[in-house]
């Protein structure tokens, strides 16, 4: 999987050959250095794990809240029912199968 964007382009496989195929192919075609592993790309923190990757943006809130000194402000509940269960809605046309 590729995604490009502006001039930072991200890969991944879950095959490791494929990978190192694609960086020398893109290195021999276009000036770019390797970053390794994904971390933090567009204000999203990305962790990678045998068990899954995880992408969350606690930094980011944190960096908003001390911008608008917010640090001390009174913390609220969830305004969400978290009872409540988001279902997949069947009725929708895929966007893959267009």
């Amino acid at each position: 999987m590729v995604q490009i964007y502006v001039d930072d382009i991200i890969f991944g496989s879950t095959d490791e050959l494929l990978c190192k195929e694609f960086s020398h192919d893109m290195q021999s075609e276009f000036e770019m250095s390797m970053m390794g592993e994904l971390n933090f790309f567009l204000g999203l923190q990305i962790k990678q794990t045998k068990t899954g990757i995880f992408v969350n943006k606690s930094k980011y809130c944190k960096e908003l809240i001390h911008r608008f000194g917010m640090e001390n402000a009174k913390h609220m509940a969830t305004p969400m029912s978290t009872s409540c269960y988001l279902d997949k809605d069947e009725t929708v046309q895929s966007i893959d199968d267009k």
